[in-house]
């Protein structure tokens, strides 16, 4: 294929990637009320340029209360169990913090927020520069496809799930100027 072609689907491909910014986060909250704090918190650091979304069809598990019947250290809001796709995080009833405060505390670490703001994910959920150098560019969509359908902590995971997919093609898409 010619090198003209290849640009020509590349920008097709970012263009129609464009078309879609959001940014949805996989949790598995158990319970009605865990269920509408995970979505009330979510809805927080939501805009209408990066809506932020729920997916409860994978990613870790939110309960309230121990799994395995260990008790909480009563300084402790909240504690995470396992690793990889048996993570829970597991929010103490009688901690030192509301259940809220507990909550988006646990939240910003796992997304990776230093403030629960949605400047704050609007920075860390559609931040398409990379590299660090100051553009998003081919270089920082080489990084993506690089790391296309890799799971864990890659470049290229603008959303923060664990896995570069096409909605972080989307969020890339979103921020490329040619």
């Amino acid at each position: 294929m010619s090198r003209t072609k290849q640009r020509l689907l590349l920008l097709s491909a970012l263009m129609l990637a464009a078309s879609a910014s959001a940014a949805t986060v996989k949790l598995r909250p158990q319970g009605a009320e865990l269920t509408r704090l995970v979505e009330q918190a979510l809805s927080a650091i939501s805009t209408k340029e990066l809506p932020v979304t729920l997916d409860s069809s994978s990613g870790p598990v939110l309960s309230i209360g121990s799994s395995n019947g260990v008790a909480f250290n009563p300084d402790v809001s909240a504690r995470v169990v396992g690793t990889g796709a048996d993570q829970r995080i597991e929010f103490n009833p009688n901690g030192p913090q509301p259940l809220t405060e507990a909550l988006r505390a646990e939240l910003s670490r796992f997304i990776g927020l230093q403030a629960w703001t949605p400047e704050a994910a609007k920075l860390r959920l559609s931040g398409a520069d990379l590299n660090g150098d100051g553009a998003i560019d081919l270089t920082d969509f080489a990084l993506i496809m690089n790391n296309f359908g890799k799971t864990g902590s890659l470049p290229g995971d603008l959303n923060g799930d664990s896995r570069v997919d096409d909605l972080d093609l989307r969020l890339f898409g979103a921020q490329y100027k040619p």
